[in-house]
Order: structure tokens, then sequence, then C-alpha cells
């Protein structure tokens, strides 16, 4: 019940917005606070809403909401030196649960900087991030 309140909430927001002819931007953090609210998974309904040829990807500080018909847009920096699409190369399976899930929902651009931040990092920061990270993003 309670993330059939958050895709109805996204829902209407994007088509006031201009969805489906226009790729819509929401701000992760009401999103996510709106899922908590209501005992939702964001992945679960991102998921749902997917069903519904809505895809919401994650991207930064924003969920941006295209319509399944809509090809993703080409990202200008993609070229030799990005990182290959393939989410087991990020050793994605090493990370607690939900962080490996928004990590898989990552640009290779966004991933290819986080690595290139965690290589010149000790492994006691990394290890303190990690800790942080999924204390922070606990699923429900």
């Amino acid at each position: 019940m309670g993330s059939m309140q958050v895709e109805d909430s996204i829902k209407h927001s994007i088509l006031k917005n201009g969805f489906p002819g226009k790729i819509v931007r929401l701000p992760f953090r009401p999103v996510y606070d709106s899922c908590k609210r209501n005992n939702a998974s964001l992945s679960q309904v991102l998921e749902n809403l997917a069903r519904e040829d809505i895809v919401g990807k994650i991207k930064g500080d924003f969920i941006e909401f295209r319509s399944g018909d809509k090809p993703e847009p080409v990202s200008e920096s993609s070229g030799p030196d990005s990182v290959s699409g393939e989410p087991g190369a990020a050793g994605l399976d090493a990370l607690p649960g939900h962080v490996g899930e928004l990590m898989a929902k990552m640009t290779p651009e966004q991933i290819a900087e986080i690595r290139k931040l965690a290589e010149n990092m000790s492994d006691e920061d990394k290890k303190n991030i990690l800790n942080m990270i999924s204390q922070k993003f606990k699923p429900l």
C-alpha cells in the first residue's frame, strides 16, 4: 500500500512537469524520504514505475524519469576512457545491500569518479565510509 502512494505522487509530479514528452528530474532526497514515511522501498517503487513505462534512474542528487520508449540520453563524457557498464566490474558484490543497489543505478562516469576517489583512500577510510553509507541507507 505504501509504495502505491509514493508511485502516485511521483506520477502526479512528473506529469505536471511535462512527462512523457519531456525527461523530468525530481530531487532524490524528498522522494527517498517519502518512501521511508510510507514504508516503501525506493528500488521497488522504481521497479513498479518501470512496468508502466516510466523509467527512473538515480543521477546524483536527482532521480531522472523518462518514458520507456525514449532512448536514454547519451552522456557527453562517455568516451574511450569511460568505465565499462558491467556492475560486476565495480565490485558491487562486496558492498552492503542497498549501497550496491544505488551504485548499480549509477552511470559509468559516476562509478569511475567514485573509483578514483577510493583509490586514493587508506583502507581505514574506505571501511569508515562504507560503514557510514550502510548506516545511512539501511533498508527498512
